[in-house]
């Protein structure tokens, strides 16, 4: 019942004000002290979220969590850093197609089991006993929080969004941001990572693969990478074309939190079967076809022979990956794009798969 706390605040203000000033003046301090009231209330929330990480206080994290936000993000931003893991370390098909099946799972078995109110508190306390015996930090810093990590803490994009943006410890990384949205309350929704974050993770594992999606809404991506030898692919029963590019801004008075880079494709089945279902490899490319993005997605959708069939799609955004970047701000009439289908069902109930 957090939202009780500013109307009794200003209510409080109110009749102190209109007791002792006029009614212009008592409303414009009203006013004044709401704002201010406002403007500091997340600072506060952030503060006594960090106060209990600091503690280990489980209950306290709860409470100040949107757990179903954060885990979604947090699931999307790690399938990324899968996806560009395996086309850095350039496996083998073999390997990748092990790892596209295994990723979603490792990943939501990582989620699941750290991102909960006691898993945080323990990997607090892990992180607290450390730092305790660590016999290089100074007494000063023992106790207490690192200001000086803090490179910004404001709201951003409205009222309702408070962004905290934290230096990272290690020389030349990204930064850590922190998002909280008010939806009745202040609580921390969004924790974007620096790519660096699970470097070691990933590279000790098998590299992970994102799955094709079954949605309108790309999770995995991957940065495109070059062309290497490797035997042709069999021709695509698909000719398609990109129709529409956009982007969505998060809209958090609605609970959405995150923004979309939006495009619509028309896919017609040039081919001489009826097909129920197919997934493969999207990809941006400019107009010299150089690549600039590429998804895997699965549509569940059927396309008849001669017929086209019009996707909306969208991709979750994410200001610190340089492909996103390039991609949003690419204008649709210098954008092309390409398709390689990997399976493909037909009507009649067979499968056949194209690419490995």
């Amino acid at each position: 019942m957090d939202w009780l706390i500013p109307i009794i605040f200003c209510a409080v203000l109110a009749l102190i004000a209109f007791a002792h000033f006029d009614r212009r003046t008592a409303i414009t301090l009203s006013l004044v002290s709401f704002a201010l009231f406002w403007a500091a209330w997340p600072y506060h929330v952030a503060y006594n979220l960090a106060a209990a990480l600091k503690d280990g206080d489980a209950s306290a994290i709860e409470s100040r969590v949107d757990w179903e936000h954060l885990r979604q993000g947090l699931r999307a931003d790690l399938n990324v850093m899968v996806l560009q893991n395996v086309s850095r370390t350039g496996s083998s098909s073999s390997a990748s197609g092990l790892v596209t099946a295994l990723a979603p799972a490792i990943i939501n078995q990582m989620i699941d089991g750290y991102i909960t109110p006691q898993g945080m508190a323990n990997l607090a306390g892990q992180r607290k006993q450390a730092k305790a015996g660590d016999t290089t930090t100074g007494d000063a810093n023992r106790g207490g929080f690192d200001l000086s990590r803090v490179q910004y803490a404001f709201f951003d994009g409205g009222p309702f969004t408070f962004k905290v943006q934290l230096r990272n410890e290690k020389p030349n990384e990204e930064p850590f941001v922190i998002l909280f949205h008010w939806g009745g309350s202040w609580r921390l929704s969004r924790l974007v990572l620096p790519k660096s974050a699970f470097a070691n993770t990933l590279d000790k594992r098998s590299p992970p693969s994102s799955p094709a999606v079954a949605s309108n809404r790309i999770v995995g991506s991957a940065p495109a990478t070059s062309n290497s030898p490797s035997a042709s692919p069999a021709p695509s029963p698909f000719k398609v074309s990109l129709t529409r590019k956009g982007f969505k801004n998060a809209d958090p008075t609605n609970r959405d939190y995150e923004d979309d880079i939006t495009f619509s494709v028309a896919i017609e089945n040039t081919g001489q079967r009826n097909i129920r279902a197919f997934d493969g490899t999207l990809t941006f490319t400019d107009l010299l076809d150089n690549d600039i993005h590429s998804s895997l997605l699965a549509i569940n959708e059927p396309v008849g022979v001669g017929a086209t069939l019009v996707w909306n799609g969208r991709l979750k955004y994410n200001q610190f990956i340089d492909a996103h970047q390039r991609l949003r701000s690419a204008s649709f009439d210098n954008l092309k794009i390409k398709f390689v289908p990997r399976k493909l069902l037909f009507a009649d109930g067979t499968m056949e798969q194209l690419t490995r």
